[in-house]
């Protein structure tokens, strides 16, 4: 008998995509932050789904605010690295019969406080009992026609860009209170023509091995650019994840171009961290010193199963 633990969460994800069939108003299904849709004339919608769960994602005794902040950011991240906006979200709670009500009145100041910061509209959801609390966020938002962003668009060639700085999300406190890159996405996206680009959640590592993947390439990181927060290894900064910060592919003179303006316009930061290589025989992901010798080091972030 085949267990999930065998399957891994990425082989279990293309084992439920093989038999999944969709129709002709689906632009792009399984595989990316976001679906992507047929909508409006000259819009595509976007749908995700998040999902939070006592003991994986925050500890029980932390502020109901800050999860419920982190529920939905977590969903505005997926739509802004599509380069879309959110725009309306669900809510589904799965609760212990005897959790007290001000948790869920504080979950709900953080849900609605997210909410008005990104004016999402929570339209509605579902509840039910549980034996440890879930809260799953499901998002729909909007993109210009051809301006969404996939995972599967990189190119030989391309710079590859971080915002922000990686690492010790989780030991700060920072993934229940990080500010989704809405803003920042947006704002990239108008100036230049992004090839790719992926939200980082599970950790720089595994997200750019899956943004290489699905672009059939592969990746040379300068260890010494990758932006870290004080304190981090290297090994912490690739692997640790929860920073949601955006890692995106671009075409080299216009990483120069935004680079160049990213100094006067982004107080998160931007950094050029390595490039787009050919596949070949090797990693998918290599990590190389200042002399472009190969680092040794994991890339295997957090894994569910």
């Amino acid at each position: 008998m085949t267990r999930i633990s065998t399957l891994g969460e990425e082989g279990l994800i293309r084992r439920i995509a093989r038999k999944i069939r969709t129709g002709s108003t689906v632009i792009r299904g399984i595989g990316d932050d976001c679906a992507v849709l047929k909508g409006p004339p000259g819009k595509h919608l976007l749908f995700a789904s998040d999902m939070l769960v006592e003991g994986v994602h925050f500890r029980k005794s932390a502020d109901p605010a800050a999860v419920g902040w982190k529920a939905l950011a977590v969903n505005v991240s997926d739509i802004a690295a599509m380069g879309g906006i959110p725009r309306h979200a669900v809510i589904s709670l799965g609760l212990p019969r005897n959790i007290p009500i001000r948790f869920v009145d504080g979950l709900y100041r953080g849900l609605t406080r997210c909410a008005r910061r990104f004016r999402v509209n929570l339209v509605g959801g579902d509840t039910d009992r549980a034996d440890q609390i879930v809260v799953d966020v499901a998002i729909l938002g909007e993109v210009e026609q051809g301006r969404q962003v996939l995972r599967s668009g990189a190119r030989v060639g391309d710079s590859l860009l971080v915002t922000g700085q990686l690492g010790g999300s989780v030991r700060s406190g920072r993934h229940l209170k990080f500010t989704p890159r809405f803003e920042e996405a947006r704002a990239i996206a108008s100036r230049v023509k992004l090839h790719a680009m992926i939200d980082l959640s599970d950790g720089l590592g595994p997200d750019l091995t899956r943004l290489c993947r699905a672009s059939g390439a592969a990746a040379r990181i300068d260890a010494h650019e990758i932006p870290r927060r004080k304190g981090c290894s290297l090994s912490q900064a690739l692997t640790e994840g929860e920073d949601f910060e955006l890692l995106m592919a671009v075409g080299r003179p216009e990483a120069d171009r935004l680079l160049a303006w990213s100094r006067r316009n982004l107080r998160c930061g931007l950094r050029r961290i390595g490039r787009i290589v050919r596949r070949g025989q090797g990693p998918v992901v290599q990590v190389v010193d200042p002399e472009g010798r190969p680092i040794p080091v994991s890339l295997t972030g957090f894994k569910h199963f």
